[in-house]
């Protein structure tokens, strides 16, 4: 072999770029699927060698044979629990090829999309956040959000208090819409309407009632993001 000592399988995954190492593992994922991600501590993390030779986990968190940070092991967790919720959905094979070769054609798309992923999980500091930026990620692969909006939600969610997540449920009972002459039936949430509205998903309605109602992001958000969680 010239000398030359051929790389394992492992070595040649570790060396591929960050971006690929991501969008490999989400697409063709090496862990079990199986386990629920989002229960796993950090003791389960240390002791589980499989999950700390992942290539993703090697090139994005970066574990050290000396230990792994609360940090690296909370990152790592939700990188698995973003992985495991993307692959409870289905995508449209035709729309999943076309995301793919996306991926492959464009360098700076690919590492565009990976550096937004890293960077709003990076900041969830509730589980629940990073799934449901997995399923507003996998709509937006399905071709149900554009990139716009896809960031615009994300964004949102870096800004939403985990508490108002419950809300939308609540709204979704009176079509996402309470205006002055209503005769619906539910119990005002002042503070997490407020919550909502701070974020942009939601607008208060100009009128003597100051009524609510979500903006159409809003809508998508709770259909693409929130809704999946109570599936």
């Amino acid at each position: 072999m010239d000398g030359k000592i051929s790389k394992s399988k492992n070595e040649l995954e570790e060396s591929k770029s960050v971006s690929k190492n991501i969008f490999n593992e989400l697409f063709n994922p090496s862990i079990d699927l199986a386990i629920d991600y989002s229960e796993i501590y950090i003791d389960d993390f240390i002791n589980n060698e499989a999950l700390k030779a992942v290539p993703l986990v090697k090139s994005v968190v970066g574990v050290l044979k000396t230990g792994v940070t609360i940090n690296q092991f909370w990152f790592a967790k939700k990188l698995f629990t973003f992985i495991q919720e993307f692959n409870k959905g289905t995508i449209e094979e035709r729309k999943f090829n076309e995301f793919k070769l996306k991926l492959q054609t464009d360098n700076k798309f690919e590492k565009q999309v990976a550096e937004k992923l890293m960077i709003f999980i990076d900041r969830h500091i509730e589980i629940n956040q990073t799934k449901i930026t997995s399923n507003l990620f996998r709509a937006y692969v399905n071709g149900n959000l554009n990139y716009t909006e896809l960031c615009n939600m994300l964004a949102s969610i870096d800004n939403l208090h985990p508490k108002a997540f419950n809300s939308f449920f609540e709204w979704e009972k009176i079509g996402f819409s309470i205006k002055s002459g209503d005769k619906k039936e539910i119990k005002r949430q002042y503070d997490t309407e407020l919550l909502i509205r701070n974020t942009g998903l939601g607008v208060e309605i100009p009128n003597f009632f100051h009524g609510f109602e979500l903006t159409s992001d809003g809508a998508k958000f709770f259909e693409f993001g929130l809704k999946p969680l109570r599936q």
